[in-house]
């Protein structure tokens, strides 16, 4: 990691007080709101932060520029990047054929619309996704479809849970969340492709 040495005015997440998963899920929500290679300052106070925060940002090709304890808190300072692609030629072979995966799956709902799902729910990364199907499916829960994060809602590569009905979406999302998982949003699939969110 690199010492940060600009002293540009850069945004503040102080997720202080919150534990796993909510700080990434707070932290995940911010920076999609700011260009890549802008920078976000995070406060912790959650023991588990720090590998929490690097594992996350290498799973979301984000960067981890500085990390330090200050205060008897934590201070991060993330870039965010431009999204995952794999650091290995497994990893990359993977993440494609997940992607292409995905997007075949949504093509073939865009020919079928009257099945389509009418809410989303999102993640702080492809891997948390990826681990939350698998937890769901060990449960023969199987009442959502994995789809590619639509560019409205994220620009980069990410994976979404789709449902027809509101009550499964809600229901999945608590389920996920009471388990610990990083969920981060339900959104509703409307006409003018807005994506509002529910929760």
């Amino acid at each position: 990691m690199e010492n940060l040495s600009v002293n540009k005015e850069i945004e503040t997440v102080d997720t202080r007080g919150l534990f796993c998963p909510l700080p990434l899920t707070l932290v995940s929500r911010k920076l999609k709101e700011i260009p890549v290679g802008a920078r976000l300052k995070v406060l912790a106070d959650d023991k588990a932060f720090k590998k929490d925060i690097e594992i996350w940002s290498f799973e979301t090709g984000n960067k981890l520029i500085e990390f330090k304890e200050e205060n008897n808190y934590y201070v991060a300072i993330i870039e965010r990047g431009k999204g995952f692609k794999g650091e290995s030629i497994i990893d990359k072979i993977k993440f494609i054929s997940l992607g292409v995966k995905l997007h075949f799956i949504k093509h073939l709902l865009d020919l079928v619309p009257f099945n389509k799902p009418k809410y989303l729910l999102t993640f702080v990364s492809v891997a948390e996704g990826i681990r939350a199907d698998k937890f769901l499916k060990e449960r023969n829960i199987n009442n959502y479809i994995m789809l590619p994060v639509p560019k409205e809602i994220y620009p980069h590569c990410g994976l979404v849970f789709g449902f027809k009905s509101k009550e499964d979406a809600l229901r999945i999302y608590d389920l996920l969340k009471e388990n610990k998982f990083a969920v981060e949003d339900i959104h509703l699939i409307d006409k003018e492709k807005k994506y509002p969110k529910i929760t």
